[in-house]
């Protein structure tokens, strides 16, 4: 299942978890934005549990 990662930009603070668990590398954090590379995303949500203000959700795409 494909899946896009979403972040609330109000919550994140680019602490880097998300980026650290991601067995794909797709995010990063560069400078002040945060950013996702969905043909990189296996779907795992690892990155959504490692986030420790809750800032990520995974959504379903097809």
């Amino acid at each position: 299942m494909k899946v896009k990662i979403l972040v609330d930009r109000e919550k994140c603070y680019l602490c880097g978890s998300c980026v650290a668990v991601c067995p794909k590398e797709a995010i990063i954090t560069e400078s002040e934005e945060w950013k996702f590379f969905p043909e990189r995303c296996i779907g795992c949500k690892f990155c959504v549990l490692a986030c420790p203000v809750g800032a990520l959700v995974a959504k379903e795409v097809e």
